[in-house]
């Protein structure tokens, strides 16, 4: 699962490393700490459209979604979708060969369950680099307003190394594309059937640290900068080295 995530790279670093353009402005900056349930403008790149990032809607708003009600409804299901199933559920199954992308973040927060209580985890490359999810994206006409809403989801897997340590309860996580994974799934003409054997999630150089538990407080203001500082919980646990 991936509900929050950063985004707090330097437009320049982000640049340098993907060679598209960012232009901060068109986000929702800043993002130490945003929650997918509050949908906001998030960094893709659209497969086949690398020259820049745009800014999509958090939570997927299939095409064929008859009103806006609907839509509302809808996205909150949306923010996540199981790689296992992506080819066959109704909300995703057109999207796979056409409108897939990359999510960009340079970290998210999971939580661990130790003795009957849930702590929660920045999860980061070293240096908070930033990085990519693997994601699925929509555009859906709103007739009775006249708007036009281009939305994403993120895509999950089975977790494996820290975040299975973390997310001990569900073992879920976001499909973190590395260089070549990252390629495959931009390509624009490479049918999903064909590359999914080779996306492989990246794990091994994850690191991670508990952090304060105002992030699991709702009301709570979260986007702050601190909220990604290092908390010690007495008596809980670290992580094993992977």
């Amino acid at each position: 699962m991936c509900f929050n995530a950063s985004v707090m790279a330097d437009a320049g670093i982000i640049q340098e490393i993907y060679g598209s353009r960012f232009l901060e402005e068109r986000f929702d900056r800043p993002a130490w700490f945003r929650s997918a349930f509050e949908h906001p403008a998030w960094p893709v790149l659209k497969q086949g459209e690398p020259a820049e990032f745009q800014a999509l809607v958090w939570g997927l708003i299939p095409r064929w979604s008859k009103s806006a009600d609907d839509a509302r409804s809808i996205r909150d299901k949306t923010i996540n979708a199981r790689f296992e199933t992506i080819d066959s559920k109704p909300s995703f199954r057109s999207l796979v060969n056409r409108r897939r992308c990359g999510v960009l973040v340079d970290g998210f927060v999971e939580w661990r369950s130790f003795n009957k209580e849930k702590y929660p985890y920045h999860i980061c490359l070293p240096e908070k680099r930033p990085f990519m999810l693997a994601g699925l994206w929509d555009r859906w006409e709103d007739a009775e307003s006249d708007t036009v809403v281009e939305s994403f989801t993120v895509i999950t897997v089975d977790a494996r190394g820290l975040p299975a340590q973390i997310h001990n309860t569900r073992l879920r996580m976001p499909l973190i594309l590395g260089k070549t994974s990252g390629e495959l799934w931009l390509q624009p003409d490479l049918p999903f059937a064909e590359i999914r054997p080779q996306v492989q999630p990246v794990y091994k150089s994850l690191v991670a640290w508990p952090v304060s538990k105002k992030v699991s407080r709702p009301g709570e203001q979260k986007n702050l900068p601190d909220i990604q500082d290092p908390v010690e919980y007495p008596g809980l646990p670290p992580l094993e080295p992977v």
